[in-house]
C-alpha cells in the first residue's frame, strides 16, 4: 500500500510563509484547508487497517464476533484521532490500529479459552471481551506512567532486532489465523482439520481471495489515489456479487463479513468486566493479563516513538517523547473505556497525511470525523464483502517483512565482507528467533530471549574489538630526538618494548581476552605499554584483571606501563580508588603514549649503555654529529664552540627569533614547545636527549625559529654559530661539509622511521 498525493506543491504566494526546511507553510485558513485534505486522505488510507484489525482482534471467538471486532477497531481509531486532534502532541502523528498488536490480544483470548476448557468452566462472551479491555487498560496506564516518569527516551534502547522480531512474529500469527478464512473453512475450524481431512477448502472463496490479493499485489509500489487494500475489498465484493448473479448461487463462495450494529461504534463493556472479576478464570488469567498489557504498552510505545521520529524527519521538527507517550496512553485508555482495541502511531499513514498537506495534529480531527461518518453508514456495504477477500487483504498487508528486516536481507545479498555479513546474520537470527517465539510461545518469553541474545552479541563484539593495534618498539619509536647510535640501538633491540593500544570499554566481557593477548605479546619483552587513551570505561572486573595482569608480568620480569592517563582524568582516579594504585606509586603511569614510549626507550638505552645516566656529560669528541672529523679538525672545531650550561626551565631558543646557532647536546634533555595564542605555557611537541643536535635547521635555512627549546633537566651543550662555520670554511672547508653530511644522514633516517610508522598506522 503506497501513499498517494492529492495536492501538488504550489508556489509561494500571499498568505504563505516559509519554514526552516524551505517549504511553504500555509497560514490562517490555508492551514485548516491543508489539514482538512491531509486528514481526509489519511482516513481513507487508515480504513482498510481498521477493517483488517477488527477481523483479527476477536478471531479466536469465531466469525460471529467479526462485527464486534470491526466496531472495536473503528471506535478505538476514532477515539485516538479525536483525542489527538483536541489535545495534540508536539508534532503531527496519525494513529491507526495495528493488526500485529491486536494479535497479541487475540492470543490472550486463545489462552483464556484454553484455561476455561482445562478447568471445566464456561465463559460468556462479555467476560471474554473484557479480558482484552483490561489488558488494553494496563497498556494505556503503562504508557502514561512511562510518560510521567519521562522514560520515553529509555525505550529507544530496546534493540531493533527485538522490535523487528515482534513485528514479524505478530505478522506470522495473523497469517496463521487468517488462512482458514482465506481457504473458506467453516467457522471455528482450523488448519488442523484441513490436514486431517475433517474439513475441506471452499474453491470459490479461495479463488475470490486470491484474485483480490493478486490484484493488490500487482499494484505494487505504484502511487494510487485510493489505497490498494481498499481497491481489493471493493473489487472482491464486486466479483462476489457478479459470481452470485452468473452462477445463481450454484457455486459456494463462502460467507460475507457480518457488519457491526448501526450507530456509534461504542460498547458498554463494564458489566462484562465485573462479571469477569467474579469468574474463577480471572484468578488464573490475571498474571497473563498484566504481562500482556505491559508488553503491549511497551511495544506500542516503541513503535509510536519510532513513528514520531519518522514524522520529525519529514517536518524538520522534534517531538516530545514524554508528551507523546501520555497522549498514546490516554488514547488506549479511552479505547478500553469504550470497548475498543489497541492503536498506535503509524509512520505510513502519517507520511500519507503530510504528503497531502497536513502539518499539525488538527488533521486528526478530520481523520476522526471522517471515520465516524464511515462507521455510521458502512454497515450495509460491509455485508457485501466476502470473508475470504477480507482475510486476503489482511494477509497482503502483513506478508511483507517490516522495512528494517527487509533492509537487512537486502544488505546481506549485496555485502561481500565476511565481518559485515556475520553481523547481519546475527541480527537476522535474533529477528527469526523472536518472531518464532512470539508465534509459538509467549511474548514475554520472546522479549527475554531477544534481549538476552542481543546482550550476548554485544558482549562478543565488545570483547573482540578492545585491542586497536599492537606493535614492538623496533618498528615504532617515540618522537624523542636521539643520537644515531641510540637510534641504531633501538632499531636492533627495541623489540623488547611492546605496545598495545586499546579502545572501547574494558569490562568482564573483554578483560580476560585482553589479558591473554597482552601476555602473549609480552613474551620475550622487558616492557609492555598499555595505551588507555581511547578506553572510555573500565568496570570493576576489568580493574581486577588489569591488576592480576600486572602481577603476572612483574613475576615474569616485564614492566607494565599505563599510558593515556593524564592527571585528573576520571579513569586514572577510578583505578586508584578501586585499589589499583601501585603503578602510580611507582611512576609507571604516563599522560600519553609518547611519554610512556620515551620512558621505556630511556630505560632500554640505559641498560644497553651499561647503566650510564643521561645526567653524565658526554665528551664532545664522542658526539655522533661530529663523526668523520679528523683529530686536527675536531681540535679546531672545539676551540670555536662555546660550552653553555642551563638549569631546568631555562629557555634556550625562542620561537620567532632569527639567531643562527646550532647546539650539540652532551648532557640532559630539552623539550620542544609551540606557543598557542593567548596561552602562557607552550605545548610539548617533542623531546631531545643527550647525543642529539638542535637548532640546525634555522642555521641552514636562515628562517626564524619555529619553536621554543626549554631545558627539562640540567643541560650542557656546545654552541656553533654561522660566523664560526664561516671562519672554519676559510681554514678547512671539509669541516662544514662533514657537519652538513651528518645532518643530512640524520634527517634521512628520521624520514625513514616516520615512513615506517605511517605504514604501520595504515595497516
Amino acid at each position: 500500500m503506497m501513499d498517494g498525493k492529492l495536492m501538488k506543491s504550489r508556489p509561494e504566494a500571499e498568505g504563505v510563509m516559509t519554514t526552516p526546511n524551505d517549504e511553504a507553510l500555509p497560514t490562517g485558513w490555508a492551514r485548516w484547508r491543508d489539514d482538512l485534505v491531509g486528514g481526509l486522505v489519511g482516513a481513507l488510507f487508515v480504513m482498510p487497517a481498521v477493517l483488517g484489525c477488527g477481523l483479527v482482534v476477536f478471531q479466536p471467538l469465531g466469525a460471529g464476533f467479526q462485527s464486534l471486532g470491526i466496531q472495536a477497531a473503528f471506535g478505538a481509531t476514532i477515539a485516538a484521532a479525536l483525542l489527538r486532534g483536541l489535545i495534540g502532541g508536539r508534532g503531527l502523528q496519525i494513529n491507526a490500529p495495528r493488526a500485529t498488536q491486536a494479535a497479541l490480544l487475540g492470543g490472550l483470548l486463545t489462552q483464556a479459552g484454553q484455561v476455561a476448557a482445562t478447568g471445566g468452566h464456561e465463559v460468556a462472551a462479555a467476560p471474554m471481551v473484557a479480558i482484552t479491555v483490561l489488558a488494553l487498560a494496563v497498556a494505556g496506564l503503562a504508557q502514561m506512567l512511562l510518560g510521567l516518569l519521562r522514560l520515553g527516551d529509555a525505550l529507544k534502547f530496546v534493540p531493533q532486532p527485538v522490535i523487528a522480531g515482534f513485528v514479524n512474529g505478530f505478522a506470522l500469527v495473523i497469517l496463521v489465523q487468517q488462512l482458514p478464512y482465506l481457504l473458506g473453512l467453516p467457522d471455528g475450524v482450523g488448519l488442523r482439520a484441513l490436514l486431517t481431512g475433517a474439513a475441506g477448502v471452499t474453491p470459490g472463496a479461495l479463488a475470490l481471495g486470491l484474485a483480490a490479493a493478486v490484484g493488490v499485489w500487482r499494484l505494487g509500489e505504484r502511487r494510487f489515489v485510493v489505497p490498494g487494500p481498499l481497491v481489493g475489498l471493493v473489487g472482491g465484493a464486486a466479483l462476489y456479487q457478479l459470481a452470485l448473479t452468473v452462477t445463481d448461487g450454484a457455486i459456494a463462495l463462502g460467507t460475507t463479513v457480518k457488519a457491526p450494529p448501526p450507530g456509534l461504534p461504542v460498547s458498554w463493556i463494564w458489566p462484562g468486566v465485573t462479571e469477569l472479576i467474579a469468574h474463577p478464570v480471572f484468578t488464573a488469567m490475571a498474571p497473563s493479563i498484566l504481562v500482556t498489557g505491559l508488553t503491549l504498552g511497551m511495544i506500542s510505545s516503541i513503535q509510536s516513538l519510532l513513528s514520531a521520529a519518522a514524522a520529525d524527519a519529514l517536518l524538520r521538527a522534534r517531538h516530545d517523547s514524554s508528551r507523546e507517550l501520555l497522549t498514546q496512553g490516554g488514547a488506549n485508555l479511552l479505547s478500553a473505556a469504550i470497548g475498543g482495541t489497541v492503536t498506535g502511531g503509524s509512520p505510513l499513514y502519517t507520511r500519507v497525511a503530510i504528503h497531502n498537506g497536513a502539518r499539525t495534529d488538527r488533521a486528526n480531527l478530520f481523520v476522526g470525523l471522517a471515520l465516524l461518518a464511515a462507521a455510521l453508514g458502512l454497515s450495509p456495504l460491509l455485508e457485501l464483502v466476502p470473508v475470504s477477500v477480507m482475510a486476503a487483504m489482511v494477509i497482503v498487508t502483513v506478508l511483507r517483512p517490516d522495512d528494517w528486516t527487509w533492509q537487512l536481507i537486502t544488505l546481506l545479498r549485496r555485502t561481500k565482507m565476511p565481518q559485515a555479513r556475520a553481523e547481519l546474520i546475527q541480527n537476522l537470527a535474533i529477528v527469526l528467533v523472536v518472531a518464532l517465539l512470539v508465534a509459538t510461545a509467549d511474548a514475554l518469553v520472546a522479549l527475554a530471549v531477544g534481549m538476552g541474545a542481543s546482550v550476548i552479541v554485544y558482549l562478543r563484539r565488545a570483547a573482540v574489538s578492545v585491542v586497536r593495534r599492537s606493535y614492538r618498539g623496533d618498528r615504532v619509536h617515540s618522537q624523542t630526538g636521539r643520537s644515531d647510535v641510540d637510534m641504531e640501538r633501538l632499531e636492533r633491540h627495541g623489540g623488547s618494548i611492546a605496545v598495545m593500544e586499546l579502545h572501547g570499554p574494558v569490562f568482564f566481557g573483554s578483560a580476560e581476552n585482553l589479558a591473554r593477548q597482552a601476555e602473549a605479546l609480552a613474551e620475550g619483552c622487558q616492557t609492555l605499554i598499555l595505551d588507555l587513551a581511547r578506553v572510555n570505561d573500565v568496570e570493576s572486573t576489568g580493574v581486577l584483571v588489569l591488576r592480576r595482569l600486572d602481577e603476572r608480568l612483574s613475576r615474569a620480569g616485564v614492566t607494565l606501563l599505563l599510558a593515556g592517563l593524564s592527571k585528573g582524568r576520571g579513569l586514572r582516579v577510578l583505578l586508584r580508588d578501586m585499589g589499583y594504585d601501585q603503578p602510580e606509586r611507582e611512576g609507571r603511569i604516563h599522560g600519553d603514549l609518547e611519554t610512556a614510549l620515551a620512558a621505556a626507550e630511556d630505560q632500554l638505552l640505559k641498560r644497553l649503555a651499561g647503566g650510564r645516566d643521561e645526567d653524565e656529560e658526554m665528551p664532545l669528541a664522542e658526539h655522533p654529529s661530529l663523526y668523520g672529523l679528523t683529530r686536527a679538525q675536531f681540535d679546531l672545531l672545539s676551540l670555536t664552540t662555546r660550552r653553555l650550561c642551563f638549569a631546568p626551565g631555562d629557555r634556550i631558543l625562542t620561537e620567532g627569533t632569527t639567531d643562527d646557532s646550532q647546539f650539540f647536546l652532551v648532557r640532559g634533555r630539552v623539550r620542544v614547545e609551540r606557543r598557542l595564542p593567548g596561552e602562557e605555557h607552550g605545548v610539548r611537541i617533542g623531546t631531545i636527549r643527550s647525543g642529539a643536535v638542535f637548532g640546525e635547521m634555522a642555521l641552514l635555512t636562515g628562517e626564524p625559529r619555529s619553536a621554543d627549546v626549554v631545558a627539562d633537566s640540567e643541560v650542557v651543550c656546545h654552541e656553533l654559530t654561522a660566523d664560526d662555520i664561516a671562519m672554519l670554511d676559510n681554514i678547512d672547508p671539509a669541516i662544514s661539509f662533514i657537519l652538513l653530511r651528518n645532518v643530512a644522514i640524520e634527517v634521512t633516517q628520521k624520514v625513514r622511521r616516520m615512513s615506517r610508522t605511517a605504514s604501520l598506522s595504515d595497516a
